[in-house]
């Protein structure tokens, strides 16, 4: 089966957040021994999908 997975160049975001989220975060990632950016990009990733009429256009992943 082809990988048709599409690579996308990364960047450096620093947002504040609340401690708490910071907190499990850091769980998360003992938990899941996926990487905070990793876990980070998910949640925003399903977040900008559910959420694409904030883009003002139907945008799908």
């Amino acid at each position: 089966m082809k990988n048709t997975t599409k690579e996308t160049k990364t960047t450096q975001l620093t947002v504040t957040v609340k401690e708490e989220i910071v907190h499990d975060l850091k769980v998360m990632e003992k938990n899941t021994h996926q990487s905070i950016d990793d876990l980070v990009s998910k949640a925003l990733l399903f977040f900008i999908a559910t959420h694409n009429d904030y883009l003002g256009r139907n945008h799908l992943m």
